[in-house]
């Protein structure tokens, strides 16, 4: 039940972040295929969640995968702001004065639930088909 609630709350919470990217084509900006990519890593996890009781072999897989796709994401987002720190922290202050937290959620909580999502889902896939990883 432990990996269930991982995978649905890393979905959810790097799934919201990247759809609130994705609103700023409403105003006209281009469409950022990373964050079509990780959306699309966010519905697999979702999927992963659901398949878990069920085929704990197969949902780990479709777990790898859908980290994978997150990875595609959240690996600049980490570069970039371990390469350019003060505009990072910019970012973060104008975030904090106007009140916007999907964002910083996103930038602080993403990768954490991503690494340990990608972490528990290769640790499922090293055990085997045959030991259920939904129970832990």
């Amino acid at each position: 039940m432990k990996v269930v609630s991982l995978y649905v709350l890393t979905a959810l919470v790097d799934g919201l972040h990247n759809f609130y990217w994705l609103m700023n084509v409403v105003n006209g900006a281009p469409i950022n295929l990373l964050n079509c990519a990780a959306l699309l890593g966010s519905a697999m996890l979702l999927g992963a969640a659901v398949l878990l009781p069920f085929r704990s072999s197969l949902a780990a897989g479709v777990g790898l995968a859908g980290s994978t796709l997150l990875w595609v994401f959240y690996g600049p987002l980490i570069a970039a702001s371990l390469f350019a720190p003060f505009s990072t922290w910019l970012e973060i202050k104008t975030f904090i004065t106007f009140r916007d937290y999907v964002p910083l959620v996103g930038m602080f909580l993403g990768p954490v639930l991503l690494i340990a999502c990608t972490v528990t889902s290769i640790r499922a896939i090293r055990k085997g088909p045959g030991i259920r990883s939904g129970v832990n």
